[in-house]
């Protein structure tokens, strides 16, 4: 799959690498951004980037481990079964993050798989059943020792808000933070905007978190028209369109028709190309890409999402606050 370095998608690359190279034990990162915005494709990239040389990692170890933050059948969020799903990634690590676009050799692969698979064999899956809670994060921190990983990554963080009445969504990220601060490890969560419930209600977790924003194209900032428009004028390139500056000349309607989300973009064109074909033409018209749009209450509930988003990811107003400052201080 292609990766589009949208401007965006470049500067949260940039936020997310400086974040992993700032290592600081029990402290979060963050990667927020509506469905669609690239969020994992992101964290994969960066993660590649900076883990990415498995010759470096020495025998057994791996320095990364991810998992999903699952919701059981009872729709409640589960902290046992993340750390048992956190303990199974450590016997048996998934790697789609480093072998997806990746430049090693069949023979490097295999040798990684290998090397894992011989060093779990040494060491014993962990006996699961029996075990309480405590003793899973007891077993998880020997585990992450062993491998010598350093990064938990954690995705679609927002089940940790789905809770019953008597736990709060931030216990479980101070569980998680204080777990982190005793191995000495960072983690790593992605979710939509809701996930800022999980530190904004308490000061010392905000404190402990960065957040990688992956916001869509948005006419709320003005520097994202000229990139909008860029970004437009390379799809022109991508598929046959009919003007070959289609894209471009609908600018306006794209953007309504996907709320300026990366995700949603692609999947328009895409879209466009099937009733294109369907249509029996060569090439993409007007009203291939209009045929295309979501329904109407899809296409609102896009735009309250995306609105959402906004609105969490927006920065207070310290001009105002200073204001009232400075007028209480001046008596």
């Amino acid at each position: 799959m292609k990766i589009i370095e949208h401007f965006a998608f470049l500067e949260a690359r940039y936020r997310l690498r400086a974040a992993l190279d700032n290592f600081q034990s029990g402290h979060m990162i963050f990667i927020i951004g509506p469905s669609g915005a690239g969020k994992t494709t992101l964290r994969h990239s960066v993660m590649r980037e900076v883990f990415g040389n498995p010759l470096r990692w020495g025998t057994g170890k791996i320095p990364v481990i991810e998992t999903f933050a699952k919701l059981p059948h009872n729709a409640y969020f589960s902290s046992r079964e993340l750390v048992k799903a956190l303990i199974y990634e450590t016997q048996s690590p998934n790697l789609t993050w480093l072998l997806r676009d990746t430049r090693l050799s069949l023979d490097v692969i295999d040798g990684i798989l290998k090397d894992l698979a011989d060093s779990t064999k040494v060491s014993g899956l962990l006996p699961l059943r029996h075990m309480t809670e405590g003793d899973h994060w007891k077993a998880l921190s020997r585990t992450l020792k062993t491998r010598g990983c350093r990064f938990l990554s954690i995705d679609q963080v927002t089940a940790l808000l789905k809770n019953r009445r008597d736990t709060s969504p931030s216990d479980h990220t101070k569980h998680l933070m204080f777990f982190a601060e005793e191995n000495e490890l960072m983690f790593i969560m992605t979710g939509v905007h809701e996930a800022a419930l999980l530190w904004d209600i308490h000061s010392e977790l905000r404190r402990r978190v960065t957040t990688v924003w992956l916001p869509p194209y948005s006419p709320r900032r003005k520097k994202d028209q000229e990139h909008f428009l860029r970004l437009l004028k390379s799809i022109s390139t991508w598929h046959s369109f009919s003007p070959r500056d289609l894209p471009y000349r609908m600018a306006h309607d794209v953007l309504a028709a996907t709320g300026g989300v990366i995700g949603e973009i692609t999947k328009l064109f895409e879209r466009a190309v099937q009733s294109a074909r369907l249509n029996g033409q060569p090439s993409i018209h007007r009203r291939d890409i209009e045929d295309s749009y979501y329904n109407q209450r899809d296409l609102e509930t896009l735009w309250r999402n995306v609105q959402s988003f906004e609105e969490t990811m927006e920065v207070g107003s310290v001009t105002a606050r200073a204001s009232q400052i400075a007028a209480r201080w001046s008596h």
